[in-house]
């Protein structure tokens, strides 16, 4: 069984966002025989969008007129798939990240058991010239194994038709396409990094000569994925790993990489420390990352200061918040804290989605890291989520963010000082543009 929350509520945001009336077949599972409660439904979703602190004057929303176009679609509901519909249509007009229906099914049910993917096939996916490219090939894992290489054009996984998606997207407005292709590159990269053990994955690629190879992989345990779970989300699995390379110079560079902030990566990054702070440099590899927990966060980032500082501001409806990076001097069990002063990197892309917008950003202000690669995802509003009465889920807004300059993220993204995206052709040759960029200019600094 795979990630029941990488099935259900990535394919289910992304084909909110590009096709709403796809919903109209009823869904399976606990919420298809349920009582919608379309008007209880409405009301809370409404309420928790009104007190959120999201206000959307960025976005010029039009709250009245919102809410006379679609309280009445939403209330006359029938069925489970036209109220989700109708919802998701609402949250598209707002034009703001973290507004997301999570179906009932995306949760634990009582009694059942709840399975979350430690397999993959050892392969990241990005979008490059409206293509799916393979990006990275991990060593000794079934993608390479299978012969697959860098720079291949990935056309489906499985049922997932990744050229026809694509072409869809291209269809959609600006905003659409931008968010969009984020969870586009994280639902697909999800399908062959989340799932069990042993499943057969169908993939159909072209080769550097473009040739059709359609392979049958199977999936194999990755040591370095643990299952975690977040507040009012279903469990998911975190993959952090963590290996030694070389900067122009020689000297070492300790490359840390992990796909969600959750608090077991602050612990493994202490780890880390403990074994190669010694290194000339630290990058933090965060492409792809699809956020987490603010606390995570705030501890990773205190690894890196010698005292307490501001990595930005929320400003919810009660007040402003500081986001604060908390340096400590032991942990847990009493051992000393190594904290590291020298370069840091930090890597994003498309995909480098809330805590992954906004880590980078605080510490681009602040001038303790220079960050490397694509623009990040531009979907930095903290969010809460609240049960609904229909028996699904709203992610929502609670807080606008600004770095410690002042500058808004959401819908911008994170700028990187050294603009590094992949091109097909340096993922042919076998290059990584961010991370080539990023070990010169550590091997470089003073």
């Amino acid at each position: 069984m795979t990630s029941r929350l990488s099935r259900t509520l990535l394919a289910f945001a992304l084909t909110a966002l590009l096709t709403p009336a796809a919903h109209a077949d009823a869904p399976t599972g606990p919420a298809a025989s349920a009582d919608i409660r379309a008007k209880d439904t409405f009301d809370i979703v409404w309420a928790r969008l009104q007190s959120s602190g999201f206000k959307g004057e960025h976005e010029q929303l039009d709250w009245a007129t919102l809410k006379a176009e679609h309280q009445p679609d939403i209330e006359n509901a029938k069925d489970i798939a036209a109220l989700r519909r109708e919802i998701n249509e609402l949250l598209q007009d707002l034009r703001a990240s973290h507004l997301v229906l999570i179906p009932a099914e995306a949760m634990p049910q009582a009694g059942k058991p709840f399975e979350v993917g430690n397999g993959e096939l050892g392969m990241r996916l990005t979008i490059v010239d409206g293509r799916f490219l393979v990006e990275q090939v991990i060593d000794g894992f079934p993608a390479q194994r299978a012969g697959i290489r860098p720079g291949w054009v990935v056309e489906r996984i499985g049922d997932f038709d990744a050229v026809s998606t694509l072409t869809s997207l291209s269809k959609a407005s600006p905003d659409a396409a931008r968010r969009g292709s984020t969870m586009l590159q994280l639902h697909a990269n999800d399908l062959v990094d989340a799932v069990s053990p042993g499943a057969r994955i169908a993939l159909q690629l072209r080769d550097l000569a473009g040739e059709t190879r359609d392979l049958s992989l199977t999936a194999v345990a990755n040591p370095d994925i643990q299952t975690v779970s977040l507040p009012g989300l279903p469990p998911m699995p975190l993959r952090f790993t963590q290996r030694k390379l070389s900067a122009r110079d020689g000297d070492c560079v300790l490359y840390v990489e992990f796909n969600q902030w959750a608090m077991p990566v602050y612990d493994r990054f202490v780890a880390a420390l403990r074994e190669h702070g010694g290194c000339r440099g630290v990058v933090i590899d965060l492409r792809g990352n699809s956020g987490g927990l603010m606390a995570s966060m705030s501890a990773v980032g205190g690894l890196f200061f010698d005292k307490p500082v501001s990595l930005g501001t929320l400003i919810t409806s009660g007040g402003d918040l500081r986001l604060t990076a908390l340096p400590r001097q032991v942990t847990d069990d009493g051992r000393d804290v190594r904290r590291f002063s020298g370069p840091l990197a930090i890597l994003t892309d498309r995909a480098s989605v809330s805590c992954s917008d906004m880590f980078p950003a605080g510490m681009q202000a602040l001038q303790r890291a220079r960050i490397f690669g694509d623009t990040s995802a531009g979907m930095a509003l903290p969010a809460g989520v609240a049960p609904l009465p229909s028996g699904d889920r709203l992610m929502y807004p609670m807080a606008d963010y600004v770095d410690a300059k002042g500058r808004r993220i959401e819908s911008i993204g994170v700028i990187p000082d050294a603009p590094s995206a992949p091109t097909a052709a340096a993922l042919r040759a076998g290059r990584d543009p961010a991370l080539d960029a990023a070990l010169a200019w550590i091997g470089e600094a003073q």
